[in-house]
């Protein structure tokens, strides 16, 4: 750090990881900047709420907090060593001086579950965006949702819980089960709350041929008229709307090559604070991170918690354990935690090996949104870091 100057830190990526490594690092007396592509922070949980119920929306989707940077990282800078990045260079030609830089830019996903991440736009432009993919789902007499996982399972809980059997929902997944990153018995309740809903659930196929279906959005079919899928075991699915639910990617942002595994996900060093591989002072967290750990808002938290520690150590005397997780959560692996919505009163919840199912996994979904929204509003009492 260069005489009394407040070290600068870039924090690229405004959601769940990025937001949270800030704060803590501003509390540090750290100077942060955070730069973010939208214009918008979501909470990304709640998306498949707002889909049958947009008002949720005025609620989930928020403005960035001011002096948010809105622009897209392009690239980083350095001086002399090029494993040292003194910069971040954006999109429109300018930079930002950086002593640390930290990425978390997060993953796509198919729209319109998840707004597309490079293009800006304000809170209001994404509100407009899930009005009009509700009126593209009421419109749609039945629809297919491809992927069983936790994204398939609640979007077709959302659907089946607001329309009951009055819409056609079929869920298609390659696994024997659903939920198959979750225990068994989780896949099961799931399994049974949707069946009883009405929901026709097929397991252990895949969808060959899409019929023209995009994968990267669920839309309507141009002219009108059903989709038709066509899977491996020879079943033909007719659909007005098909949703691709089988995973997103990792965003590596501004880096490159170096830092960058095959499916776009940042390798980092877990024994040095998820410091990013070929560098000195970069440092990821949240989706785009490649650990090998569940990607969700409690990951995020955690990667962010271990980042802004490391960093916040390189400026303290007092040591610090860097080794990820335990640096966090006191253990070697990360909690396995998971909350699957099925409409609004029940809920599958895993915590490690236990599973519970019904109101009360809802109602701690419920209190865990309370506190990520308000933590975002920066709620007085509420946003404890």
């Amino acid at each position: 750090t260069r005489g009394s100057e407040q070290p600068r830190v870039v924090v690229v990526g405004g959601q769940f990881a990025g937001r949270r490594a800030s704060r803590m690092l501003r509390k540090g007396n750290l100077h942060v900047t955070l730069v973010d592509s939208k214009g918008f922070w979501e909470y990304t949980p709640g998306a498949l709420r707002c889909l049958v119920e947009p008002k949720a929306a005025r609620k989930m989707v928020q403005a960035q907090p001011r002096g948010t940077v809105r622009a897209t990282a392009v690239g980083l800078e350095s001086a002399g060593s090029d494993t040292t990045v003194t910069g971040v260079k954006l999109n429109d030609g300018s930079s930002l001086p950086a002593d640390h830089v930290v990425i978390a830019t997060g993953s796509s996903y198919p729209n319109p579950i998840k707004a597309t991440h490079d293009v800006a736009s304000s809170p209001e432009e994404r509100r407009v965006q899930i009005e009009a993919a509700h009126a593209t789902l009421v419109s749609a007499k039945n629809v297919v949702i491809v992927g069983g996982g936790t994204v398939g399972v609640e979007l077709a809980a959302e659907i089946a819980g607001k329309w009951g059997r009055h819409k056609e929902v079929t869920l298609i997944t390659p696994h024997d089960r659903l939920l198959e990153r979750m225990p068994p018995r989780a896949g099961k309740l799931a399994l049974r709350w949707l069946e009883k809903k009405g929901v026709w659930v097929i397991l252990n196929d895949r969808v060959e041929d899409w019929g023209g279906a995009p994968k990267d959005v669920a839309t309507l079919r141009p002219g009108g008229g059903d989709w038709k899928l066509r899977t491996e075991q020879g079943r033909e699915l007719r659909a007005s709307l098909v949703y691709p639910c089988i995973g997103g990617r990792s965003l590596p942002g501004p880096l490159k090559t170096r830092g960058v595994g095959k499916n776009g996900e940042v390798r980092v060093d877990m024994a040095n604070g998820l410091r990013v591989e070929g560098f000195d002072n970069v440092y990821a967290a949240g989706d785009c991170c490649g650990t090998n750990e569940e990607k969700n808002a409690f990951t995020a938290d955690l990667n962010a918690t271990a980042v802004a520690r490391g960093i916040l150590a390189s400026y303290r005397r007092k040591p610090v354990a860097l080794s990820y997780p335990r640096s966090v959560c006191g253990r070697n692996t990360t909690p396995k935690i998971a909350v699957v919505s099925l409409h609004k009163r029940n809920a599958v919840m895993q915590f490690n090996g236990l599973v519970l199912g019904g109101p009360l996994p809802a109602f701690v979904k419920g209190l865990i949104e309370f506190f990520q929204v308000h933590s975002a509003l920066g709620t007085p009492g509420v946003t404890f870091v």
